[in-house]
């Protein structure tokens, strides 16, 4: 068990030595670092490529947007295990010795968050609103990764089993050798609400930066997480008071404005509240038929973000996903984090749940007007709430292909029989079958973790 452990804690500590080395004053027993000013804080939180990690492949890889029927993609994943098992959602995914980086990169940023909330309020040299600061963006940055990881992990919220259903470990010590039994899901996202909750009086209303947590940024993890929870009028209110703050949404008539497309980077677009990316991404993602009749060729995001498979590593014939970081010469990985326009969605979708169709269609059309050009667009209608509820569903999908967000929408819709659906898929002269709410849709743990932490229970 203590194996295990150690191997985290050094996960951070190697990850953090190259940014913070210089800003260490001690090394205690067990190897914990400690920090003695504020400022040793705020460089210890200014590691991106801790921060910004949302999650690894897996889910674009795992989600019905995606189909790799084009042989030069089938034959590279034939030879990955990994990535063939979470293709085909079959288990088990890691061979005996196989790591898990996404849990491993997810925990060990963890680490460096309970650092910082044990740790910054007693810091020496800084003012009290820059401690305030660091706490806030700590305590939102692991809620953030703790939703994550048991979305990822454990079964979708439900309010009758959620009690039982086995979540992830919760670790609120920066401490080496814990027990790592765990949580229910129900634990986790009682932990998640409060994170958030003592985040959001502490946090700025603005931020240098979009990778560091804002006020905003708060009220819309608050408002995605009630709604995995089922709890839509909070939702709805939570999305009203991030959209009170921060409601810009990028026009996509602007990057086909000139002869070339251009694209602020995810940095400086005013539409993202909280930057994470994921951890990896797949290099050929193949788009299934499904997503693209979804689109339809007029849609602007079908024109910017759909290329010939010619385009891509391994080349294949067919359309895959083209990410916008590729236009503006960013790091190829797309949005995964918090934003005003999922943010904007998830208010729709309450709405339209809530029975007030022509309110939830019309933020639809508010919203689509900015991503087709003005002689193509049609505006949306419903005549009924289920109607406005299934274009919402529909826009959503649209609005973040590509990213892996809609395996976790695939999730949670399970719960309405509306959307729960068989997804099938042929692999290698194979056919594979997920059926709505199975097991499948939960990412079975490393080997190597229950080996080595027995007292951690493996999904089914």
């Amino acid at each position: 068990m203590r194996h295990y452990k150690i191997i985290i804690a050094f996960l951070l500590l190697s990850a953090g030595m190259i940014s913070c080395r210089k800003y260490v004053e001690d090394v205690p027993i067990q190897g914990q670092r400690v920090l003695v000013y504020t400022e040793d804080y705020r460089f210890l939180l200014n590691n991106r490529d801790q921060q910004e990690a949302a999650f690894g492949s897996a889910p674009l890889v795992s989600c019905d947007d995606v189909d790799f029927i084009a042989p030069e993609i089938q034959n590279n994943i034939k030879a990955n295990n990994t990535q063939k098992a979470i293709y085909t959602w079959r288990k088990p995914v890691y061979t005996d010795l196989a790591q898990d980086y996404d849990w491993n990169t997810l925990y060990a940023t963890m680490y460096t968050y309970n650092i910082v909330i044990d740790g910054v309020m007693d810091s020496k040299g800084g003012d009290m609103l820059l401690k305030q600061t660091l706490l806030g963006e700590a305590l939102l940055h692991r809620a953030f990764n703790y939703f994550n990881l048991v979305n990822l992990y454990g079964k979708q919220y439900d309010a009758a089993t959620a009690e039982t259903d086995p979540g992830v470990p919760v670790l609120l010590k920066a401490a080496l050798f814990v027990d790592l039994k765990r949580a229910s899901v129900k634990q986790v996202y009682a932990q998640v609400l409060k994170d958030i909750t003592a985040a959001i009086p502490i946090l700025p209303l603005q931020q240098d930066i979009n990778f560091r947590p804002n006020k905003a940024a708060a009220y819309a993890l608050l408002s995605k997480v009630y709604l995995n929870m089922r709890d839509f009028a909070n939702a709805a209110a939570f999305a009203d008071s991030t959209l009170a703050l921060s409601s810009t949404l990028y026009d996509y008539n602007i990057a086909v404005a000139g002869s070339s497309y251009i694209f602020p980077s995810q940095l400086e677009d005013k539409q993202i509240l909280l930057r994470k990316v994921p951890r990896q991404t797949f290099s050929a993602p193949q788009l299934s038929q499904a997503i693209l009749d979804l689109l339809g060729t007029k849609d602007l995001r079908y024109q910017l973000f759909v290329k010939q498979g010619a385009s891509f590593y391994p080349s294949f014939t067919g359309l895959g996903f083209w990410s916008r970081e590729k236009y503006s010469g960013s790091p190829d990985k797309p949005a995964a984090g918090l934003s005003v326009n999922e943010t904007w969605l998830i208010k729709a979708e309450c709405l339209a749940r809530a029975g007030k169709k022509d309110d939830a269609v019309n933020m639809l059309n508010t919203l689509r007007k900015l991503r087709f050009l003005p002689a193509d667009y049609a505006g949306l209608t419903a005549a009924t709430a289920a109607e406005a509820l299934q274009l919402v569903v529909d826009e959503r999908r649209r609005e973040f292909f590509g990213s892996g967000l809609r395996w976790f929408d695939q999730r949670r819709l399970n719960k309405d029989p509306q959307f729960a659906k068989t997804v099938t898929r042929s692999f290698d002269g194979a056919t594979y079958t997920l059926e709505p709410n199975s097991t499948g849709y939960v990412f079975p743990l490393a080997n190597i973790l229950i080996a080595q932490n027995p007292e951690m229970e493996q999904n089914p």
